[in-house]
């Protein structure tokens, strides 16, 4: 009989779980089927017809002299801090190292690590529900009660009585929603005048008692419904907890990186300030020749123009070194000191494998945002047995027997005439109770059926919107690496014209205004806004393929950083 099992399940209840297994697993399916066609790829780029055009030796010469290897040995100019000093002071760190630094210390993730504790204690709550409770009541009552006269003697005068009644016992709350206890009495009974033959006497007595719920209110998964959604909450948190870290470190490496291209955009503005300074010093020399005044005033111009950009490219360097310490929070590291972070990994055009339907099933399996969003169904699911429970009507049984025993010469003798088992109590009462209509509990059922709909139809929101991510990432990957190949020959022409321009200038062409201003120095421009964009489809190709790691939930792993769940206390 139903009745008779704890946790029964509706048949009814088993096809709608069936049904909604197989919905989600449709959805799986169908992202992956319109996939299953992709292999994994090598990324690359086309070749550039300016690169074919220059030989090895002559490439090899301009990288020599623009491009992030050429300003290896270059120093930086930071001007003074806030502290006034004019040295930077600098410490060199890895990118591996600031993820570790900020796995331990980020304060975002430290808060993020108490939830998991907090809902295990939680956890522990909703259990406690089921602990045994010892229980004790004393109650003394003595009245003094004026009585009009009467017939009999010895009872027509006042009555003064005197009661004492102790109980203890250990009550037991069961799964099944009933609820069990064994509990044993004293009462000492003493009157004045008395109809009985003595005027004090002593009652014990042992009292079991079980009460249990038929139909609502019955069964484990019922009743222990709150276990349920607190150990679904733990297991939340702890994957909010992944994800916050996998968040962390995709914002770590993204401000290294930004950290690697500010570093080099002051290098490039340093370089190309100095080749201003060179190049006015020598319109100067000329001054008194063919360079008007009008062409001087222009030169200097440009020399304060580039002097103004190696100011904010200072500034830019050390926002970027500062959000870099927030971010690893590291204790020799703190925000408040004007140490500088210089990174000493360089960024790479490294072609990487990937392949599409791999991605899209790691994001499906792995991505912490999905394991909550399927946390939620079975929330939903609970619940809905919950409410479905609650439509029953109440039947509530009640049995309990007890022994007595009667003593007037003290507690102890009242207590062994219990095992005489002379008097016993016997007591069973049912309770039954059901409201016209029932549209309350009807119209629960219904809002719990709603929100189920609704999370599995959150879930199927966030796979496509993972299953987006992680295309958007691809593509980035893609994008920047083709853009690496295009900014570095757009810089190595520049690099060329600048040269062949240092070529005239050494075969002794006229440094006339026009060839300074007009050629060189724009040319000088030229190279150093190509050497920037370099840079920044260099960075940019390290950031998205971080970001592409944590679309599909694999950039801890990445990292050589293992998650554990286990709430810190």
């Amino acid at each position: 009989m139903c009745l008779a099992l704890a946790g029964c399940t509706h048949p009814l209840e088993r096809t709608a779980q069936e049904e909604l297994r197989e919905s989600l697993l449709a959805s799986h399916r169908a992202y992956l089927q319109s996939v299953a066609d992709a292999g994994v790829i090598q990324i690359q780029r086309d070749p550039s017809e300016v690169e074919q055009r220059l030989s090895s030796e002559r490439i090899e010469q301009l990288d020599q002299i623009s491009g992030v290897q050429a300003y290896e040995e270059e120093p930086l100019q930071l001007g003074s801090d806030l502290l006034g000093r004019t040295g930077a002071q600098a410490v060199e760190l890895s990118l591996r190292r600031a993820v570790e630094l900020a796995m331990e210390h980020n304060l975002d993730v430290a808060v993020a690590r108490l939830n998991p504790a907090i809902a295990a204690t939680q956890l522990v709550q909703a259990q406690a529900v089921f602990d045994a409770v010892f229980f004790t009541t004393a109650d003394w009552t003595k009245l003094d009660t004026p009585q009009p006269g009467g017939t009999i003697p010895g009872l027509a005068s006042n009555r003064q009585s005197e009661l004492l009644e102790l109980r203890t016992g250990i009550r037991q709350p069961l799964i099944t929603g009933g609820e069990a206890s064994i509990s044993t009495g004293l009462i000492r009974d003493e009157r004045q005048p008395s109809v009985f033959a003595v005027d004090r006497f002593y009652q014990a007595d042992v009292l079991l008692s079980l009460r249990q719920p038929l139909l609502r209110s019955f069964g484990a998964d019922v009743n222990r419904a709150e276990i349920f959604l607190a150990q679904n909450a733990r297991e939340a948190q702890a994957q909010d907890l992944r994800r916050q870290l996998i968040e962390t470190a995709f914002f770590v490496e993204e401000a290294y990186w930004q950290l690697v291209l500010a570093r080099q955009q002051l290098l490039i503005q340093q370089r190309l300030l100095e080749r201003t300074i060179e190049d006015y010093r020598r319109l100067e020399q000329r001054a008194a020749y063919d360079v008007t005044r009008v062409r001087l005033t222009e030169a200097a111009s440009f020399v304060e123009l580039r002097r103004s950009e190696v100011i904010r490219a200072r500034q830019q360097v050390r926002l970027a070194s500062d959000r870099l310490k927030q971010l690893i929070n590291a204790p020799d590291l703190p925000v408040s000191e004007e140490t500088l972070i210089l990174p000493v990994d360089k960024p790479t055009d490294a072609s990487i494998r990937f392949s599409l339907l791999d991605a899209v099933s790691t994001a499906l399996r792995q991505r912490p945002e999905l394991q909550v969003a399927l946390l939620n169904i079975d929330d939903a699911s609970i619940r809905q047995r919950v409410a479905d429970n609650a439509r029953l009507p109440i039947l509530d049984l009640v049995a309990s027997v007890g022994f007595n025993g009667l003593s007037t010469d003290g507690p102890g003798e009242a207590y062994d005439r219990l095992g005489d088992l002379d008097f016993i109590d016997y007591l069973l009462s049912a309770q039954f109770e059901a409201p016209i209509g029932n549209r309350a509990a009807e119209a629960l059922y219904e809002q719990r059926q709603l929100e189920r709909r609704q999370a599995a139809t959150a879930y199927r929101q966030a796979a496509q919107a993972v299953v987006l991510e992680v295309k958007n990432a691809m593509r980035d990957v893609l994008t920047s690496y083709e853009l690496i190949g295009a900014t570095r020959a757009a810089r190595r022409a520049a690099a060329e014209n600048l040269r062949a321009l240092e070529v005239q200038e050494e075969a002794g062409v006229a440094l006339t205004p026009e060839f300074l201003l007009d050629l060189k120095l724009n040319a000088q421009q030229r190279l150093a806004d190509a050497e920037t964009q370099e840079v920044q489809a260099l960075t940019q190709y390290m950031t998205s393929i971080a970001q592409l790691y944590q679309a599909m939930g694999t950039l801890l792993e990445q990292n050589n950083i293992v998650f554990r769940d286990e709430p810190r206390h």
